[in-house]
């Protein structure tokens, strides 16, 4: 718990170049099957996103591990917050995280 990782994810789309540096919409499917969807500046994610990429493209999500049950790990993505200001969690397999590395 509290170890930090790398959720592997898919830009899907370039969306706008407004504001600075660009946003791009970031998806992956939870443990359970369900699919998810993040809009944020490029910059957030853990690859080179550019409006002149080809998409769809890896990428990845920056999270915490806040709790391990068997082969679903809860992560908190280090960036996100619901409009209450509360953290969003999300289960996904375990053996897809990628470890973050010093550097």
């Amino acid at each position: 718990m509290g170890d930090e990782c790398q959720l592997p994810a898919t830009a899907a789309i370039w969306l706008t170049n407004d504001p600075q540096p660009g946003l791009v919409l970031v998806e992956f499917v939870d443990a359970h099957g369900r699919p998810h969807w993040l809009v944020d500046k490029c910059a957030i994610f853990g690859a080179d996103l550019l409006p002149t990429s080809t998409y769809p493209r890896p990428t990845s999500i920056r999270c915490s591990i806040d709790a391990i049950n068997g082969d679903i790990a809860t992560v908190r993505p280090w960036w996100t917050i619901s409009c209450g200001g509360l953290s969003f969690l999300f289960d996904v397999p375990a053996d897809v995280l990628v470890p973050m590395t010093a550097g």
